[in-house]
This record gives structure tokens, C-alpha cells and sequence, in this order.
């Protein structure tokens, strides 16, 4: 199932070039996002915010061409904006859960005296991140391909996750390691344009650069740096948002043609004392 929604992942960005557009967005905002992070934090999350604004645009257009099979930009449009909400909304759901949950482990540990240090109050957020982004992660997909509403979403994508537990985790895990292979190979070419100036950090104490800060190693490589790391994170988002959507759509279409299989009522009776005798 995972193998064939793969190759067809790449069919439909062969097919369906609109696909592409949702990466170029992405991949201009999170370029300017890097490039602009010396400026006033006012403008940094703003380009936050619109990207949040923005994703359940593309999400939804690119679920709509892959539903209708259809690369026109009026089909991307019209999905984009028809079911820009049902996208949204749910999010916005999904994260105050997640945010009122945290708050609700972190107050009683507050009031007993526990240590809560930042690692402590990290694990403690993903350790309720996590759960909620795998049980809610189809929840787009429903709403989309399905045509589900705000909650029937979130239900849909819980019962699902639950149902075919293993194979959304190897789903999840290859996606992972796609993306993450992409990322380590772009890395080696952000090596590569800042050879010479890596090379004289590298030469330098190692107990000196392990006190540096990450924006210290950025000050001592340059402005180089900055638009390199631009760059790298522009190639990569291209790259990676079209796929992701593609292979997360094509996977779920697999999933939602896999019968379920119901259980046949067992015909019985009860007995005056409420014991079930089966035929």
C-alpha cells in the first residue's frame, strides 16, 4: 500500500504541476522567514502568522486536484476556498486541545512543587503534542476527500489512526525518511558553499565553538551564511511540501479503499437472571 502510493505520488506531480505551487509559496515564505530574522520580530511573526493562514489554502487546493484529478487552477481555487475552513478550523481546535491539555498537566505539577525546568515542560509538550498530531493527522484528508465536517473530521481521523495503527506509522516513518534524506543532502550543499569559512571555524578550540551560540557560528560565517541557509531551506521546501501532500493523499485514497470488515451480530438469548446463552 505505502509502496504504491509512493510511485503514485510522483505520478501526480508529473501530472498535476499545480501541486508545485503550494511548495513555491511555502518556500518563498520560509526563505524570507530566514532572511529577515535580523529585523524587527513584529515582521518575523508576521511571516508566521501568514504562513499559518496560508498552509490550509494550499492544503486544501492540492487535496482538490487530487480528488478531481484536475490541474486547472479553477479546481485548485475553488477547493482552496470552499473547503479553506473546514482545513482550518479543526487546526485551530487541534492546537488549543493540545495547549489547554499541557496547561492542565504543567498547574497540578506547579502546585505540588515539581521541578518543572525547560527540558522538564518540553517533554511534557510533545509527550501531548505527538499523540494529538498522529490522531488528528488524517483529519484534512476527511474533510477534503470526504467532505466532513469540523468534528466528523477529527472522529474520522482518530477511528482511522486506530483502525490501521501500524500502517500509518510506517507511512509516517517513511515520509520521515524521505524528507530527512533530502534535508542531510542539502546540508552537505550548504557545507559546500561555506567550505572555506567552515573550515576556519573547524580549525578553531572545540571547546570554544561548543560554548558558541548558534547565532555567534552564523555572525562568524557571514552574510554568506544567512542567504546560503535561505537558499537551502527554499530548495527544500519546494521540494518537500509538494511531496509530502501528494504522498499523505495518494496514501489516504489507498486507506479508504480497504473494506472493513464488520462483525456479524451473534444471535442468542438472555435467561432470567440476564446471562447471554448463544446459538
Amino acid at each position: 500500500m505505502i509502496r504504491e502510493a509512493f510511485f503514485e505520488t510522483f505520478g501526480l506531480l508529473k501530472t498535476l504541476p499545480l501541486l508545485w505551487l503550494g511548495g513555491l509559496i511555502i518556500a518563498a515564505i520560509s526563505a524570507g522567514d530566514i532572511l529577515v530574522g535580523g529585523m524587527a520580530s513584529a515582521t518575523m511573526g508576521g511571516i508566521q502568522i501568514l504562513s499559518f493562514l496560508l498552509f490550509p489554502f494550499i492544503i486544501a487546493g492540492s487535496y482538490g486536484i487530487i480528488r478531481e484529478k484536475k490541474g486547472d487552477l479553477a479546481t485548485f481555487i475553488r477547493y482552496a476556498t470552499g473547503y479553506y475552513f473546514r482545513v482550518l478550523l479543526p487546526l485551530i481546535l487541534i492546537v488549543f486541545a493540545a495547549i489547554v491539555t499541557i496547561f492542565l498537566l504543567l498547574i497540578p505539577m506547579a502546585i505540588m512543587g515539581g521541578d518543572l525546568n525547560p527540558d522538564m515542560i518540553f517533554f511534557i509538550a510533545m509527550g501531548v503534542t505527538i499523540p494529538f498530531m498522529l490522531f488528528t493527522f488524517f483529519y484534512d484528508c476527511f474533510a477534503v476527500f470526504k467532505d466532513e465536517k469540523i468534528f466528523d473530521s477529527i472522529r474520522s481521523s482518530i477511528t482511522i489512526v486506530l483502525y490501521q495503527a501500524w500502517k500509518v506509522l510506517l507511512f509516517i516513518v517513511v515520509n520521515i525518511v524521505v524528507l530527512g534524506t533530502l534535508l542531510f543532502g542539502l546540508a552537505f550543499v550548504w557545507m559546500g558553499l561555506l567550505w572555506e569559512k567552515m573550515s576556519g571555524i573547524a580549525a578553531m578550540d572545540p571547546e570554544v565553538i561548543s560554548a558558541m551560540s548558534s547565532e555567534e557560528v552564523m555572525s562568524l560565517l557571514g552574510p554568506d551564511a544567512l542567504f546560503a541557509t535561505a537558499v537551502i531551506i527554499f530548495i527544500w521546501a519546494l521540494i518537500a511540501t509538494p511531496f509530502t501532500i501528494a504522498f499523505k493523499g495518494a496514501f489516504f485514497q489507498q486507506l479508504g479503499e480497504m473494506p472493513v470488515i464488520e462483525q456479524q451480530p451473534q444471535v442468542g438469548v438472555y435467561d432470567e437472571k440476564g446471562r447471554w446463552y448463544k446459538y
